[in-house]
């Protein structure tokens, strides 16, 4: 017989759907950390509210088990219920998200050489993601942050794959403006 613990996250799901907390639990081992790092930054780095957030939907995991479609991706699953609990919070409290200097980690690897160059990057860039709209901001952080395929981000979001392509060539082509005097450290880093 299978190891839960080697089981995909739809197997599991499976599991859970039919009362299997062993499966649950194993699930929140392999999600939790990246739930509650993508609540943290969607929530102004509220870490006390990004851990109940979390636990919200973990809570909606167990809730709307029986709606989950195994042939499905759960990991695309849970970003959905993620993404939709933060839009709703925005909704009602009209707060707007801000961006961590972690998210450009995703654009190159520090080293000691520029170290002043990178870290004044990293505010100018969290300060042009911050003046990005919600929907705009939630595309980036799926993209480059939770690193989801453009599919995956789609499904999250609930609009067209064109969609979401199209918002990312306009996210690049914003950055990509206002961060042109960086130009150079990103040529040095791509090549």
């Amino acid at each position: 017989m299978t190891s839960l613990a080697n089981l995909s996250d739809e197997m599991l799901m499976s599991s859970l759907q039919k009362g299997d907390e062993l499966a649950f639990n194993i699930l929140y081992e392999r999600y939790s950390d990246r739930i509650l790092y993508y609540m943290f930054k969607m929530l102004r780095q509220d870490e006390g509210k990004a851990q109940d957030f979390t636990q919200d939907v973990f809570l909606k995991v167990v809730e709307y088990s029986d709606k989950f479609d195994t042939n499905k991706s759960f990991k695309t699953w849970i970003f959905t219920i993620a993404a939709n609990h933060c839009k709703n919070h925005f909704r009602s409290n009209k707060q707007m998200v801000e961006m961590n200097s972690s998210v450009s980690s995703h654009l190159f690897q520090d080293t000691k050489e520029d170290e002043y160059d990178k870290n004044e990057f990293r505010k100018r860039l969290n300060t042009e993601v911050d003046k990005l709209s919600y929907t705009y901001k939630e595309t980036f952080l799926l993209r480059y942050k939770e690193d989801l395929k453009l599919k995956e981000i789609a499904e999250v979001m609930d609009c067209p794959l064109g969609t979401i392509k199209s918002r990312l060539n306009h996210i690049n082509g914003v950055l990509s403006e206002k961060l042109r005097a960086y130009e150079t450290l990103f040529n040095d880093k791509t090549k």
